[in-house]
């Protein structure tokens, strides 16, 4: 008996041990089981809320690199982050890797992505978000309903926590967020931020707080969070401010975060080649691929005539206008028009600033298409179109002037007609046969108007022309000091007044391009055609870029604008500023305004303006 009392077995020795860790699993109760379960919930949450790049990594199962964890870590720890970073760096995707490990770990969390429009913040929920389902599965499995429609882009967990999409518009109020993201922010407007978006901000309810024990634990109380994600932009809007706010707060210890990145990121990572990198900058200007893949802000300087603030307003106009392809021309109707015809009073010009020289500086054929709508102040001009070449003979230009005078249903022509301009004057002023497309376009010559010098009017007329009864449309433009001055005061003047209307920026244009235009939105369109779609735009960018980047100085009285450097350009500036000056022209004209400004009252518009 002895014997067998003095005997023991493993599982008899272990059966009392408090380490439940060490005892046998028939001896832990449940009850036992479910505290140790409990526990290592509550290490394992705390853990990874407090390292959501290890979450993602262990429980998503997504491999990041490095600079991705960086940058999940500090928007995790931060009450305001902000990352300004170049394209292909994969701003989009991490904002969703984010997203939804923030859903996860914190229940009944209320994520709110707003964007300038809500289809390019559904892009996070409709493309992002979706694709990372199906590469995991713990995601797939914590998501309840993913809803992916026009009127609703939206995620719901089952531990109840939301990612939804919302427009940063005004009728946006009277949502809730516990943590928001703002996409692409520098084209949010500032305004609706402060009065509507942030105003979403509430505190997280997690069930613990209503517990009595934590009643009174301020401490334990989530802040709403704060996103900012952009690229690179002008320095004169507030996306600026914003970013140095959050950076100045950072340096002084507050629990603000900054994070900054540019093209090298996506070389080094293989997100992009280099060779595909510099082949997109090469169809941007110098300052949009300074700020889109070099990161480098850009900003005015103190000798700016045209301040950025002009523009900022007057991008509205969604669809723009273009010329008839040759490959499916319709003689009787352009299908690409911007409206099927012209409203009443409506004029239309095309103003073509000339060059012949391929690739040199400031040598760029610009040509422009301006809609005039009448209104008691003047004209309206939407620019609706512009397009750009170097290189090509004036038979070429001519042509193509014309061209685009047909399709564009244009009234008048102004036309730089200095140096190599008299040339292609020559060539608007006969009957011209285009060939691929089967039609022939009339003669043209010099309009006759009081503002031209009437020895101008001769010598084109009389010397330049050659065909009999030409349509007089075209208005000549031969640059001097005094005239460039007026061009410019003309130009600078208008804008002020918002008598301008300019094409969204090509960001706006896609979202909008893949709702409304088929072309653009069928993947199996060739990628030329795209580009063509997508151009005007671009060319619009390049305008404003070229504008603000000009500098002013005063010569015996007259304004004169520099570029900056030897290779920046400023040809579309020329085209649209003359355009702009004729359609001035027009203005006295439909208000019945016969007095021309006198140089004083120029020199002291101009003093006021500035």
């Amino acid at each position: 008996m002895a014997r067998i009392k003095n005997f023991q077995t493993d599982y008899t020795k272990m059966a009392k041990v408090d380490d439940v860790f060490k005892r046998p699993a028939a001896i832990t109760t449940s009850r036992e089981i479910d505290e140790i379960r409990e526990k290592k919930i509550i290490d394992w949450v705390t853990f990874y809320r407090r390292n959501i790049h290890y979450f993602v990594m262990h429980y998503l199962g997504i491999k990041l690199h490095f600079y991705q964890s960086i940058w999940i870590y500090l928007m995790s720890i931060s009450d305001s982050f902000v990352a300004i970073c170049s394209r292909a760096v994969g701003k989009s995707w991490l904002l969703a890797v984010f997203a939804c490990s923030k859903a996860i770990l914190y229940p009944h969390s209320e994520i709110v992505i707003c964007s300038s429009t809500k289809e390019q913040a559904g892009i996070i929920v409709g493309d992002k978000i979706t694709s990372l389902i199906s590469s995991s599965a713990n995601l797939s499995r914590e998501i309840d309903n993913i809803t992916t429609n026009a009127n609703k882009w939206q995620v719901d967990f089952h531990n109840g926590s939301i990612i939804k999409v919302v427009a940063a518009r005004d009728s946006s109020r009277g949502r809730r967020s516990t943590f928001t993201i703002y996409e692409e922010f520098r084209l949010i407007d500032k305004s609706v931020v402060d009065s509507v978006i942030r105003p979403f901000s509430y505190i997280r309810q997690a069930g613990y707080l209503s517990l009595p024990e934590y009643e009174k634990e301020d401490s334990l109380i989530e802040e709403p969070k704060e996103v900012f994600i952009s690229s690179a932009y002008h320095k004169g809007l507030w996306w600026y401010d914003e970013t140095k706010k959050n950076l100045n707060d950072m340096m002084a210890g507050k629990n603000s975060m900054v994070i900054c990145m540019d093209y090298s990121v996506s070389v080094k990572h293989r997100i992009k080649t280099s060779s595909r990198i510099s082949q997109e900058k090469s169809k941007m200007d110098e300052i949009t691929a300074l700020e889109e893949y070099n990161n480098i802000p850009w900003g005015e300087n103190s000798n700016s005539y045209f301040k950025l603030s002009m523009f900022d307003k007057l991008r509205k106009i969604e669809k723009a206008f273009y010329p008839q392809r040759n490959d499916n021309y319709d003689p009787k109707k352009n299908p690409y028009d911007i409206v099927k015809r012209k409203e009443e009073g409506e004029l239309r010009v095309i103003s073509c600033d000339i060059a012949s020289r391929g690739g040199a500086a400031n040598d760029l054929a610009v040509t422009s298409c301006f809609r005039l709508l009448p209104t008691r102040k003047g004209y309206l001009r939407e620019l609706v179109y512009m397009e750009s070449f170097s290189g090509k003979d004036t038979i070429s230009q001519g042509l193509r002037i014309k061209q685009i005078w047909k399709d564009f249903l244009a009234d008048y022509i102004v036309l730089d007609v200095a140096n190599i301009g008299i040339s292609v004057y020559e060539q608007l002023g006969v009957v011209t046969r285009d060939t691929e497309r089967g039609e022939e376009y009339p003669a043209m010559c010099v309009m006759d108007h009081s503002s031209i010098d009437k020895k101008d009017y001769d010598e084109l007329f009389n010397n330049h022309t050659t065909s009999l009864n030409p349509l007089p449309i075209i208005y000549p433009i031969t640059a001097n000091a005094k005239l460039n001055s007026q061009i410019a005061v003309e130009m600078r003047d208008k804008l002020q007044k918002k008598m301008f209307s300019f094409l969204v920026s090509d960001t706006d244009a896609e979202i909008y391009l893949l709702e409304n235009n088929k072309e653009y939105a069928n993947p199996q369109v060739d990628s030329d055609i795209k580009a063509r779609i997508i151009s005007p735009y671009i060319q619009t960018n390049f305008l404003i870029n070229e504008s603000v980047n000009l500098e002013m100085s005063l010569i015996s009285g007259n304004v004169k604008l520099n570029t900056p450097t030897s290779t920046a350009r400023k040809d579309r500036y020329s085209s649209v500023s003359y355009g702009n000056y004729f359609i001035g022209l027009l203005d006295k004209e439909l208000l019945h305004e016969d007095d021309d400004k006198s140089d004083f009252e120029i020199l002291s518009a101009l003093a006021q303006g500035w």
